[in-house]
């Protein structure tokens, strides 16, 4: 009978050891690419790899295990105790296949992020210290709760301060290393040209439109003491705000949608089994891919701004949006510190820059009429781009790494023109 219950406990461990081995088998990227949202990206392919390499060391290790009671006889008589036998067998009829299921989910979900905290003011804002995967990169939130090296709100003598106000394009959303994203390397750029100290205040939080840049603006920006403020504009900024509970829409924003809040939140984002139930919830609403279904309905609404300019609902935005970059301007006026603005192009508008650039146009109007700089990049990204929008874009409205050259390249030049920084035409 021991020997009977020993064999069986030998054939669950083996059993098992053999599943986990058939799924590291099954893990092949040329067999599961097909199931991937959009092939397979190389963060998601590390994911694959880390996968494969658990399924095999786990299915070794219950192998290890069956041969391991077969040859020791101490070891198969305590198999075949009934309580040993009754949990192995809950473990490898229960815990084995969820452990299959949540391990073969990960790859191919988006856990929630820890980046986004919730502010009563801001709506969000982002977490101070926080760290985490974000678009596919690593991002580190400073102490401050910005993204980029910690400044002290002192600026050092004989130094040039830059603080820039925006939305998730300004963040640098999908680059990894900050240095490339155009508020670090127009500072570069400057600094080399002028022989003085550049510092960068990156105020860049996904999802902010003028009214959030306005609050935290107020709120802490000016403790920076800047020498300068720029404000990137996004045309989602006009359409976004109007989905939020604020503005009389049913949302709260993406930003705070896909975080984790609190420790039980984050325990469960942990869980691929969980992140999966809720990711299919949000395919429901977006699609197979659902960052890129968001992005694609954010999408659709600038295009729909673009076509219907003198729509009612746009109208109100642009009210809105107006009448926020108006207060952003002259709450620099007060302080006596030069401000700019920066209208970033979406990818679809480079294939047909003068028949889309409506809203580009509107925005030049306002800061032309408020005494304010601006710098529209649609011309200047269409003149250069390649057919598709290549290759300035990881998606429909964010830059890449040679976007966020090209715009820093375009900026440095309008700077010293302008003259916003020293070293400008007098």
């Amino acid at each position: 009978m021991a020997t009977e219950g020993s064999n069986v406990g030998r054939a669950l461990l083996l059993g098992t050891g053999f599943l986990f081995l058939g799924a590291a088998l099954l893990y092949d990227p040329r067999l599961l690419a097909p199931l991937a949202p959009d092939g397979f990206a190389p963060l998601t392919l590390e994911k694959l790899r880390s996968a494969r390499t658990g399924f095999a060391v786990a299915g070794g290790a219950f192998v290890a295990c069956a041969e391991l009671a077969r040859r020791v006889p101490g070891l198969g008589r305590a198999l075949s105790r009934r309580g040993v036998a009754s949990a192995l067998l809950a473990l490898c009829g229960l815990g084995v296949p969820l452990a299959l299921l949540d391990c073969g989910l990960r790859p191919f979900v988006e856990p929630k992020t820890t980046l986004y905290v919730a502010d009563p003011e801001l709506g969000w804002k982002l977490s101070p210290g926080a760290e985490d995967e974000y678009g596919g990169v690593r991002v580190h939130v400073n102490g401050k709760g910005l993204r980029g090296p910690e400044l002290a709100f002192e600026r050092p003598p004989g130094s040039l301060r830059i603080l820039w106000l925006g939305d998730s394009v300004t963040f640098g959303y999908g680059v990894e290393r900050v240095e490339e994203t155009f508020p670090y390397a127009v500072a570069e750029r400057l600094a080399a040209r002028l022989g003085i100290p550049v510092e960068t205040v990156n105020a860049g939080v996904g999802g902010y439109a003028p009214w959030q840049q306005l609050a935290w603006l107020e709120r802490e920006g000016w403790r920076y003491a800047p020498d300068l403020v720029v404000v990137g504009f996004v045309l989602n900024d006009l359409t976004e705000p109007l989905s939020l509970v604020r503005y009389g829409g049913q949302g709260e924003g993406w930003q705070l949608a896909r975080s984790a809040r609190g420790a039980l939140d984050r325990w469960l984002s942990a869980s691929a089994l969980v992140s999966g139930m809720r990711e299919g919830f949000a395919r429901l609403r977006f699609g197979r891919d659902v960052r890129r279904g968001a992005e694609a309905l954010e999408a659709y609404d600038v295009r729909r701004l673009v076509a219907e300019p003198g729509a009612p609902l746009w109208e109100r935005s642009w009210r809105l949006t107006e009448s926020n970059l108006s207060r952003i301007f002259e709450s620099a006026r007060r302080r006596g510190v030069p401000v700019a603005l920066v209208v970033f192009p979406y990818a679809f508008q480079l294939d047909a820059p003068g028949a889309t650039a409506g809203p580009q146009r509107r925005l030049v109007a306002l800061s032309q009429a408020e005494g304010v700089p601006v710098l529209d990049l649609l011309p200047i990204l269409a003149d250069r781009a390649e057919p598709g929008a290549g290759p300035f874009f990881l998606d429909a409205s964010h830059l890449s790494v040679v976007g966020h050259a090209a715009v820093s390249e375009a900026l440095d030049p309008f700077l010293i023109r302008e003259q916003l920084v020293p070293g400008g035409p007098r």
